[in-house]
């Protein structure tokens, strides 16, 4: 006779992991798999709403003392505000939801509530040389020939940074700039091939975002 669904607490005590989410349970630790360069991500866990349209990949690892991590599995308790497919978090509306966390036989072992906001803004960020994002761009900048710069573009909602991963349109004069997809979710590597001015639009989400280019040619 198959079990019914049921919360299953472990018997030890758990420990969270400072730097993710602990689930409601205490039995697990859910962190964003954001990339190096979102310090506040990688430092603070998921707190903050992920952006409708994008999607957050997420590593989960079991907190109690004396217990390997089982195989787990993901399930959203309402899938009109989230969905998750192979740990990524795919955000449909806003809205509330649990994110279950179950083993085989859909014993569910913890579970986390994950909000989803719909972004009312977007905003480029700098990635420095040694991987960590600068506040956002001011309306323009200048560049020198041969200069090169990476952009993210990041959701907001009012104040708040939103998370999730964006499939972003980055359109430039490829007369002045040359724009490098390097495989990383809403981000571009721009290189100034020759002096002249462009505008570097991205867009996301339905939203537009923009920062104006001067390339400057130093002469000899």
């Amino acid at each position: 006779m198959p079990f019914p669904r049921f919360l299953l607490p472990f018997l030890a005590l758990a420990t969270g992991c400072a730097q993710g989410s602990s689930g409601a349970l205490g039995q697990t630790d859910t962190t964003a798999a954001c990339p190096p360069s979102e310090l506040v991500c990688a430092v603070a866990g998921i707190d903050a709403p992920i952006a409708k349209g994008a999607a957050l990949p997420i590593q989960v690892s079991v907190t109690s003392e004396g217990a390997s991590t089982p195989p787990l599995s993901f399930a959203s308790a309402n899938p009109d505000v989230f969905t998750i497919d192979d740990a990524r978090i795919h955000a449909q509306a806003p809205g509330i939801a649990s994110m279950l966390i179950t083993m085989e036989g859909d014993l569910v072992v913890d579970f986390l509530h994950v909000w989803v906001a719909e972004a009312d803004a977007l905003r480029l960020h700098r990635v420095t040389n040694g991987g960590l994002q600068t506040s956002p761009l001011p309306a323009a900048m200048e560049m020198l020939v041969g200069d090169e710069l990476t952009l993210v573009a990041a959701p907001h909602r009012g104040p708040q940074r939103l998370f999730g991963e964006l499939d972003a349109a980055f359109e430039a004069d490829p007369q002045v700039v040359l724009m490098l997809d390097e495989g990383v979710a809403g981000s571009r590597r721009i290189v100034a091939t020759a002096a002249g001015e462009t505008t570097v639009t991205v867009k996301a989400l339905g939203i537009e975002a923009a920062v104006a280019l001067t390339v400057l040619e130093v002469s000899p």
